[in-house]
């Protein structure tokens, strides 16, 4: 628990957007091992064309390497270490070394240049204008084509409309991938400015905007079984002499250290809100009104003892309501908000909650 506060820190709300940042990682790698086996697809139905064709000879070498630089693609975009850029520009240099090769073999036989050829270096360009930083890009790719226009002129049929029409596609592909990057740059960023939007930024919970939200959308799933729906509203007992005595930015230690513990005695699905300045709400789906009173009351035990070092012990006080005792979610709140104040005039570090 301490380690955790600690990661918090002082104003620590950067978790959701880091979160949203870590997913489209997932994502890119996750895309990627599929892309990359699916070139093992390809592989495997080429070399199954070279064993039943006894003309095709000359790929045989090729396809055979070509195999193990595919099995090693799969292999970087399997590495879970690995950064995300790293597996991106090793599976360009992949990509690449597979055309340069058949572009060899092409200049070694003298035999037509394919229309595969020509697809395949303009996914490397594809690739390179995505994953590379722009200058290693336009350096690899015209390296690349030059080495592809020279070995194809080597061919008895060097197809030179098709190679200078794949030299059209350079510009066309840095274009379609700038925007492409931009497009997704502006995704993260809108998705990232969401999430600050949505985030306390110093305890890392909801705010009390986006927490009315999301209590709102819980009501309307639990309109069924409202008992299966509670909120708890904690309130930190005498908060004001903290801020006092020790200075606000001690008072903000508190209030992070609640959160924390707050995360550490909820479910993932529960929703945590920061309510007003020390008041925090807990929505609790799917939970009988025991199980409720039991999370506020573990809560209510354990603040007593986890708290930073050098601040003094803490109390909550505790108001709990279940939507099967109010009518809507604004009923709910002020409910639970009645039973907080209850349970201050009782004298405090206490839960009230229905019969």
């Amino acid at each position: 628990m301490k380690g955790r506060v600690r990661a918090l820190g002082y104003g620590g709300g950067v978790e959701a957007p880091q979160r949203q940042i870590d997913a489209n990682q997932r994502r890119q790698r996750g895309a990627l091992m599929v892309l990359a086996l699916l070139a093992l697809l390809v592989q495997i139905l080429t070399r199954l064309y070279v064993d039943r064709d006894p003309t095709a000879t000359f790929v045989s070498v090729p396809a055979m390497v070509a195999f193990g630089l595919n099995g090693l693609l799969v292999v970087l975009a399997g590495w879970p270490r690995l950064p995300i850029h790293h597996v991106q520009r090793g599976a360009v240099g992949l990509v690449t070394l597979w055309l340069l090769l058949n572009v060899a073999v092409v200049a070694q036989t003298q035999r037509p240049i394919t229309s595969g050829l020509l697809l395949h270096a303009v996914i490397v360009f594809l690739l390179a204008f995505s994953w590379l930083p722009l200058r290693w890009a336009t350096v690899l790719v015209g390296v690349t084509y030059g080495l592809l226009f020279s070995g194809a002129m080597q061919s008895t049929v060097p197809d030179v409309p098709g190679l200078i029409l794949t030299g059209f596609t350079i510009p066309l592909a840095w274009h379609l991938t700038l925007h492409g990057q931009e497009v997704s740059t502006e995704r993260v960023r809108s998705a990232a400015l969401a999430a600050i939007a949505a985030t306390d930024p110093l305890t890392g919970l909801c705010n009390r905007r986006s927490g009315e939200a999301q209590l709102a959308a819980l009501a309307g799933q639990w309109q069924a079984a409202p008992e299966r729906l509670a909120v708890i509203l904690f309130d930190l007992d005498h908060f004001k002499q903290i801020n006092d005595s020790l200075g606000h930015r001690r008072g903000d230690e508190v209030l992070v250290a609640v959160a924390a513990l707050l995360r550490d005695l909820t479910r993932p699905s529960d929703v945590l809100v920061r309510w007003g300045g020390e008041e925090f709400l807990v929505a609790l789906a799917d939970l009988s009104p025991a199980d409720a009173r039991e999370v506020g009351q573990r809560v209510l035990t354990v603040v007593r003892t986890v708290l930073p070092p050098g601040i003094p012990p803490v109390t909550l006080s505790a108001g709990l309501a279940c939507l099967s005792e109010a009518v809507g979610v604004t009923g709910l709140v002020d409910l639970a908000d009645r039973r907080l104040y209850e349970a201050k005039a009782a004298g405090r570090n206490r839960m009230v909650a229905g019969p």
